[in-house]
C-alpha cells in the first residue's frame, strides 16, 4: 500500500478558517474597542514542509548603514585609532577637536553641504547673528539655505558654487576646483589645514570614485597621517558610513568626476574666519581668483554680507546670479 502524499494547506487558508471559527465563538471581539480583532490575534508559524514564505513586514526597503570599501579605514577600528593617534602626535590633527566638539549629522539625506558648513562655522566660533532656538545663537543645517527652495534642497542638496556662495557670506573662503588644483597642491593644503585649528577643509567629492554608494557628497577633513598619506574624512552622513581614513591620491581623484548638474568637476574649500591671516600661497590656483583677492598683509578679502535684517533662515544674502549652478 502506497499512501498518497497530501500537500500541506497554505498558511493563509488555515488562518482564514481559524479567523472564521474565532468570530463564531467570540463575535463581540470584532466590535469591542478594547478587544483584539480575530484577524490580529492569530499568528501562525510557517509550516516547515511548505515553501511558502510569510509576507515581509512593510513594503519599503530601509538600511542600517553601509559597509566601508576595503581600501578605506574606519576611524573607530583598531587601525583607524592607531592612525589617528600617530597623526595627532605628528601634529596633523590640530583642528580635529574643534570639529569633533561640533560634529553634526546631517538632518536630511541631501543636507551634506549645509551640515558640513554648520559644523565648520561652529568650530570657528563664528557668531551667526540670529537665534537658533530659545535665546541661543547657533548654526544648524536646516538654517543654512542656498538660493534653492527648501524642497529643492531636500531633493538635490547644493552644488559646489552654491556652497561657495553660502559659505562666503559668513567666513573667509578659498574654493578650488579639482581639475585646477594639482595633486601636490591638494596635499599641501591638507597638511596646512590639519596643522592649524583656525582653518578647515571641506571636500566636495564623488563617493562612487571611492567605491561607496551614492555620488556627490560634502564632508570636512579632520586629520592627516603622513606615513601612509591618508586623510581622515569626518563623514557628515554618519547614519550611512562612519568617519574614515582614505588615501590622499584617491581623494584627489574623487574631486575630478564631473557633477552632472553643473557639468563641472567637484573640488574643495578652505574656510576660516574673515579676520584670519592665511598663507598667500594658498591662492596658487586661478579657479577662484574671480571670487577672492589678497591684500598686502596676506588676508583674503571677501565681499561683506549686506547689512540687512537676518531672514527667517540664513541664506547667502546675494543675488541668484551668485548662486547659479552654472557659475564657474
Amino acid at each position: 500500500i502506497v499512501a498518497e502524499a497530501v500537500a500541506p494547506e497554505p498558511i493563509e487558508r488555515v488562518k482564514e478558517k481559524m479567523v472564521s471559527l474565532c468570530k463564531k465563538s467570540s463575535p463581540e471581539k470584532e466590535q469591542g474597542s478594547h478587544n483584539t480583532p480575530c484577524s490580529e490575534s492569530i499568528i501562525l508559524a510557517p509550516n516547515p514542509q511548505s515553501t511558502e514564505q510569510p509576507p515581509a513586514p512593510g513594503t519599503t526597503t530601509s538600511f542600517y548603514r553601509r559597509e566601508l570599501p576595503s581600501e578605506l579605514v574606519s576611524f573607530t577600528s583598531a587601525e583607524g585609532r592607531k592612525l589617528f593617534k600617530e597623526a595627532l602626535n605628528a601634529g596633523f590633527a590640530e583642528g580635529y577637536f574643534n570639529l569633533a566638539g561640533n560634529f553634526t549629522v546631517q538632518s536630511e539625506p541631501a543636507y551634506c553641504g549645509p551640515s558640513s558648513l554648520a559644523m565648520v562655522l561652529n568650530a570657528l566660533e563664528v557668531d551667526p547673528g540670529r537665534t537658533w532656538k530659545g535665546v541661543w545663537r547657533w548654526y544648524s543645517d536646516e538654517l543654512l539655505e542656498s538660493c534653492r527652495t527648501e524642497s529643492e534642497l531636500k531633493a538635490s542638496g547644493i552644488t559646489f558654487d552654491q556652497f561657495l556662495c553660502l559659505s562666503s557670506s559668513y567666513a573667509q573662503v578659498i574654493a578650488k576646483r579639482g581639475a585646477a588644483a594639482t595633486r601636490e597642491e591638494f596635499l599641501r593644503d591638507i597638511k596646512y589645514v590639519t596643522q592649524r585649528d583656525d582653518v578647515f577643509m571641506v571636500l566636495s567629492f564623488s563617493r562612487q570614485a571611492l567605491g561607496q554608494t551614492g555620488d556627490g557628497h560634502f564632508s570636512p577633513i579632520g586629520a592627516y597621517h603622513p606615513a601612509t598619506n591618508k586623510a581622515l574624512v569626518l563623514d557628515s552622513a554618519r547614519y550611512k558610513y562612519p568617519s574614515w581614513f582614505g588615501d590622499v591620491d584617491k581623494l584627489y581623484d574623487s574631486l575630478q568626476p564631473v557633477d552632472i548638474e553643473t557639468s563641472l568637476p567637484r573640488g574643495y574649500f578652505l574656510i576660516s574666519r574673515k579676520d584670519t591671516r592665511l598663507d598667500p600661497t594658498l591662492l596658487a590656483t586661478d579657479s577662484h581668483l574671480d571670487q577672492l583677492s589678497v591684500s598686502d598683509i596676506g588676508i583674503v578679502d571677501l565681499p561683506e554680507r549686506p547689512l540687512d535684517v537676518f531672514p527667517t533662515k540664513l541664506s547667502c544674502g546675494k543675488s541668484k546670479t551668485c548662486c547659479s549652478s552654472k557659475q564657474k
